[in-house]
């Protein structure tokens, strides 16, 4: 064999699981969906493709399965380009929501059943579907109908059916939705823990950001068809790009204002100092600040610092297991605030309070962003109501 034949083979093995999109874009008549989005995953990393609804991001997770194509711009996997290649040619297999198992066969006849579509000798998909099944820890239960089974279970088995075929690449469209909170967190561990295991790119779609914030290697935040940000998830909560990743990536405390010399004054005249905005927003100039619950402390006395700092009442108290939640009313607003139960000031409904926060929980922005980050906040209220 020469050399130059052995470097290709030893590329195409470094390329097996690797995803590629070029300037892809998808319009449904005049409604751009997915627009000019360009991204690379690595080989055996676990991407998730993360934002509100109609972001784009299923949109984009059909277009690699094969279910739609791209407008304009490329796709490759491992390697290859996709255009025009139907989802049954690829190297991929999806995981849906709805698992739509047949009812009528068992764990195994549904695991194997694509095997058996594409002819596979009977010996062999007998070997595949008992490897499948050990992966996912299903093997107790391949005799068992679907109806036998927990939700947990059958996701387990929708797994092992799409494992069956060793794609390179696993698409999991919120595969996890379906399931009671308890038993998504649990399975969330689980399925990072496959994942982390066979070293299969895993490319995930959620709606959900504690769910991509807890399984992901990186995270790319859509917004209106395309990529907001893309980053470890350390870093798209710690250094959001813009006020709507830092709003989506966890909660925040907003205020509108002007932008002053050493960070910014709000419309209602708390005066904060940011000792590391995520923008450079020119002095006097509409400015958005931001500060994360957590990151502000409650006391009942005066904290010795004169910016960073409002007065306000507890207006309610939550409790959420090791965290408290107090909402503090100051003025026309209300401040969310998160406390560790072990460091809780044990305040309650009434009582006078001073939030405080340091200059390095400060984000800033310019106010070109408020638009989006306020109707947000807007739509909450609403869904709350």
């Amino acid at each position: 064999m020469s050399a130059h034949s052995g470097e290709g083979m030893h590329q195409v093995a470094d390329n097996r699981g690797a995803v590629e999109l070029e300037n892809v874009t998808k319009r449904y008549g005049s409604v751009v969906a997915v627009d000019s989005v360009s991204l690379s995953v690595r080989p055996g990393e676990f991407l998730s493709l993360l934002g509100p609804s109609g972001c784009g991001k299923t949109t984009t997770l059909r277009m690699l399965a094969g279910f739609e194509q791209p407008d304009s711009g490329f796709i490759k996997i491992s390697g290859e380009y996709v255009q025009g290649v139907p989802p049954y040619k690829r190297d991929v297999n999806t995981v849906f929501q709805h698992y739509a198992l047949f009812p009528h066969m068992t764990v195994s006849e549904n695991v194997g059943y694509g095997l058996r579509q594409k002819g596979v000798a009977k010996s062999e998909i007998a070997t595949r579907v008992a490897e499948a099944l050990d992966m996912v820890q299903m093997s107790k239960l391949a005799d068992r109908k679907p109806r036998q089974m927990s939700g947990g279970q059958q996701q387990r088995v929708a797994v092992a059916r799409a494992l069956v075929n060793r794609p390179s690449v696993l698409l999991l469209d919120e595969p996890l939705g379906a399931l009671d909170r308890k038993l998504r967190e649990e399975m969330q561990i689980e399925l990072k823990l496959l994942q982390s295991r066979l070293g299969i790119t895993f490319v995930f779609v959620t709606h959900d950001q504690e769910e991509a914030m807890s399984m992901s290697d990186r995270i790319a935040i859509m917004l209106d068809g395309h990529i907001e940000q893309l980053g470890d998830p350390e870093s798209v909560y710690e250094h959001p790009a813009s006020a709507f990743v830092a709003g989506f990536i966890g909660r925040n405390n907003f205020w509108q204002g002007v932008a002053t010399e050493h960070g910014a004054r709000s419309d209602d005249g708390v005066d904060f100092v940011a000792s590391r905005p995520e923008e450079d927003v020119p002095n006097g100039q509409g400015a958005l600040a931001a500060v994360r619950p957590e990151c502000i402390d409650l006391s009942s006395e005066k904290p010795s610092q004169d910016s960073n700092l409002l007065r306000g009442k507890v207006a309610g108290v939550s409790h959420f297991g090791d965290v408290l939640q107090y909402v503090v009313s100051a003025g026309d607003r209300d401040v969310l605030v998160l406390t560790p139960r072990a460091h809780a000031a044990r305040l309650h409904a009434g009582d006078d309070v001073w939030c405080s926060w340091a200059a390095d929980d400060v984000y800033l922005f310019s106010a070109r962003q408020a638009d989006i980050v306020m109707a947000d906040a807007a739509d909450e209220e609403l869904v709350d109501e």
